[in-house]
């Protein structure tokens, strides 16, 4: 007999498989991913594509523009549910934001740091905002 996960994994897995591509400004009203719980996925009313980080990973926001997270190796839709096999980065903003806000936060962010653990922790968010910054501009309209 299959654990749960390993079904919800295969039915994830088979979705993917079958939808057709995700285009920039699709939207949905949920997701579910095929290895994680849904505390992440209970974060969101809507969820928007802002476009392709790279050929295997996709850049989504939250309808408000607080939350924006990637999704790896494999995505689908069914039913207006976004699926995807894994999640990549993920931003909190702490706010509602409008792609501009993200924008200038970006292209601000600077921070100072006094011990390693402190430089890791920027670098990563500096990693992660490049990263969302890079995206929101080549796939402007």
């Amino acid at each position: 007999m299959l654990s749960q996960k390993i079904k919800r994994k295969n039915d994830v897995i088979s979705i993917c498989e079958s939808s057709g591509d995700i285009k920039r400004g699709d939207s949905f009203v949920g997701i579910r991913f095929a290895d994680q719980d849904d505390d992440f996925a209970d974060l969101f009313d809507s969820i928007i594509c802002c476009g392709k980080v790279r050929d295997d990973e996709l850049l989504f926001r939250s309808g408000d523009g607080r939350y924006y997270f990637s999704i790896k190796d494999g995505w689908g839709e069914q039913n207006g549910v976004l699926y995807g096999l894994k999640r990549g980065i993920c931003f909190d903003f702490n706010q509602q934001t409008t792609e501009n806000d993200v924008i200038a936060e970006c292209e601000s962010f600077k921070d100072t740091y006094h011990t390693w653990g402190g430089a890791m922790l920027y670098h990563s968010k500096k990693t992660t905002l490049d990263t969302i910054l890079s995206t929101l501009l080549r796939n402007r309209k």
